[in-house]
C-alpha cells in the first residue's frame, strides 16, 4: 500500500512539472483559461504515456530476465 502510495505521489509531481512547464509557453500564445485547460489535457496525455512506456519496459525487464 505504501508503494502505490509512492508511486501515485511521484506520478502527480509528475503532472505538476508537466502543467508547470507548459502553462508558461501556451500562456503565451492564448487566454488564461484556454492555456490552463491545454495545459492540464497534455501534462494528462503525457503523464498516461510515461506510464504506458514505463510499464512495457518493466515487462520487458520481466521476460529478458527469465
Amino acid at each position: 500500500m505504501t508503494q502505490k502510495m509512492i508511486y501515485f505521489s511521484f506520478m502527480f509531481g509528475v503532472w505538476l512539472v508537466y502543467v508547470g512547464s507548459m502553462f508558461p509557453i501556451f500562456l503565451l500564445f492564448m487566454s488564461s483559461g484556454q492555456s490552463l485547460h491545454l495545459a492540464m489535457t497534455v501534462a494528462s496525455v503525457l503523464t498516461f504515456l510515461f506510464i504506458i512506456i514505463q510499464r512495457t519496459f518493466r515487462g520487458f525487464h520481466l521476460i529478458n530476465q527469465s
